[in-house]
């Protein structure tokens, strides 16, 4: 019985270091971008969009593939 309770805590410390992990990357910023850095796009691990900028010559140019 004492190898299913140190298995339990492992499980328990495991889902407290991933709780952890997932707060974390919450407030995590990450960048991406596209189309030879014509379009930018920030947002945080929690989904939450902060920007997008898309530069102006791709809207002048009318290529809407492109935007």
């Amino acid at each position: 019985m004492h190898g299913m309770q140190d298995m339990l805590r492992q499980a328990q410390m495991m889902q407290k270091k991933m709780a952890n992990l997932q707060e974390e990357l919450k407030n995590r910023e990450v960048e991406g971008t596209s189309g030879g850095g014509m379009v930018t796009v920030r947002a945080k691990g929690s989904q939450e969009l902060l920007a997008v900028t898309i530069d102006k010559s791709v809207l002048e140019s009318g290529d809407v593939e492109m935007a």
